[in-house]
C-alpha cells in the first residue's frame, strides 16, 4: 500500500496559528487553529507551543500522523531573520523528522492565500498595521513599510484609528472642519463629549495598538454618507498603500512585467468597500499592470498549496 504523503501550511500570526493539511491533489483534508505564535510577542515556549499543536491537531483530523508530511510552508508573523528562521526551524525538524520545510514571514503566505500557492507577485496587507511585500520570477524578495505604529505606519488600520481621534480633536478646537466622524466616534466609545476622549486615550486597557485600529471603521462608515474629512481620510492612506505598492514594483524591476498579480489582503482592503475602490482607483493609473485580487483562500491553505507546488517543482529537478 502507498504511503500517504500530506502537505501543510501554517500562518501564524499576532493572535491565532491556522494549521491546513492537503494531500497531493490538494485536496484539504484537516485544519486547525491554536494561539499566538509570533514568539517576539508571546515568548518562545508558548509560540513553540502554539506551532506544534497547530500542526499535530490538524494532521489528526487529516486522519494521517506527522510521519506522513512531506513538505511544510510557515508563514510567521516577526519571522524575518536568519536567526529567527532557525530558530523556528529547530523546532519543525524536531517535530517532523521526515519533512522538507520553508519558514517566511507571514506576508508571503498572505500572497500565496491570492495566488493559489503560486510564488509570484505583490501583496499589500492593510490589517491593525500595514505591509507590502513581493516575489519576482527569480525568487528575489522585498518589502516596503511594515515599521509599525511607532516609526509611521501610514496605510494601516492603527492610522487610519488615529487619524480619527486626531481630527475629532481639531474639529473639537476648530482648528479643522467639523465632521460626522465626532457623533460616530462618541457614539463607538460610549462617552458624551470630545473631553472624555482623553480618559479613552490614556486607559492602560485602550494602550494596545489594535484598540485604535478598532475605530478605522468610522473613517469608511463616514465616507459613505459623504464627510469630506473621512474622504479626505481615506483619499491620505490609499495613497500611502499605492506608495508602499510602487515602491516593491520598483525594487523587483516590475514595471515592465505584462501582468502582475496584487494581492490585495488585511481586514481594511480584502473586499469591495470604499477604501479598497480608492486604492484600486488610483492603482490603475499608477500601476497599470498590476491586476488587483482578492484572497481566495486562506493563507494557511495558500501556504499548503505553497508547501505541494515546492514539492513537485522539487520532484521535477
Amino acid at each position: 500500500m502507498k504511503k500517504q504523503q500530506l502537505f501543510v501550511g501554517l500562518d501564524g500570526g499576532g493572535t491565532k496559528t491556522l494549521s491546513v493539511v492537503v494531500d497531493s491533489d490538494g485536496n484539504e483534508l484537516g485544519k486547525f487553529v491554536s494561539t499566538c505564535s509570533n514568539y517576539h510577542s508571546v515568548g518562545e515556549e508558548a509560540a513553540k507551543r502554539a506551532i506544534y499543536e497547530s500542526i499535530s491537531e490538524a494532521v489528526k483530523k487529516s486522519g494521517g500522523s506527522l510521519e506522513d508530511v512531506v513538505e511544510i510552508c510557515l508563514g510567521i508573523s516577526g519571522v524575518d531573520r536568519p536567526e529567527d528562521i532557525e530558530l523556528v526551524g529547530g523546532w519543525i525538524r524536531s517535530l517532523l523528522p521526515n519533512a522538507q520545510y520553508k519558514i517566511f514571514n507571514d506576508a508571503v503566505v498572505a500572497l500565496t492565500s491570492g495566488t493559489m500557492g503560486k510564488l509570484f507577485g505583490v501583496v499589500v496587507i492593510s490589517g491593525t498595521g500595514c505591509i507590502s511585500f513581493g516575489i519576482d520570477h527569480h525568487g528575489n524578495k522585498t518589502r516596503s513599510a511594515g515599521w509599525g505604529p511607532a516609526l509611521g505606519d501610514d496605510g494601516s488600520g492603527y492610522q487610519i484609528g488615529f487619524d480619527v481621534l486626531k481630527y475629532v480633536c481639531m474639529a473639537k478646537d476648530e482648528t479643522n472642519d467639523k465632521t460626522l466622524l465626532t457623533q460616530a466616534l462618541l457614539d463607538k466609545l460610549q462617552v458624551t463629549k470630545e473631553e472624555q476622549l482623553i480618559t479613552w486615550a490614556y486607559d492602560p486597557k485602550n494602550q494596545g495598538w489594535h484598540r485604535v485600529a478598532e475605530l478605522a471603521p468610522l473613517a469608511t462608515e463616514c465616507a459613505l454618507k459623504g464627510d469630506k474629512v473621512a474622504i479626505s481620510i481615506l483619499d491620505h492612506h490609499s495613497s500611502a498603500l499605492v506608495k508602499f505598492i510602487k515602491s516593491v514594483f520598483t525594487k523587483l524591476n516590475l514595471l515592465n512585467e505584462k501582468e502582475v498579480p496584487l494581492v490585495l489582503a488585511g481586514g481594511n482592503i480584502e473586499r469591495d468597500c470604499i477604501f479598497s475602490d480608492k486604492l484600486k482607483e488610483k492603482l490603475a493609473k499608477e500601476l497599470p499592470n498590476a491586476v488587483p485580487v482578492y484572497p481566495k483562500c486562506t493563507a494557511g491553505m495558500g501556504a499548503a498549496l505553497l508547501a505541494l507546488n515546492t514539492f513537485k517543482e522539487n520532484k521535477k529537478e
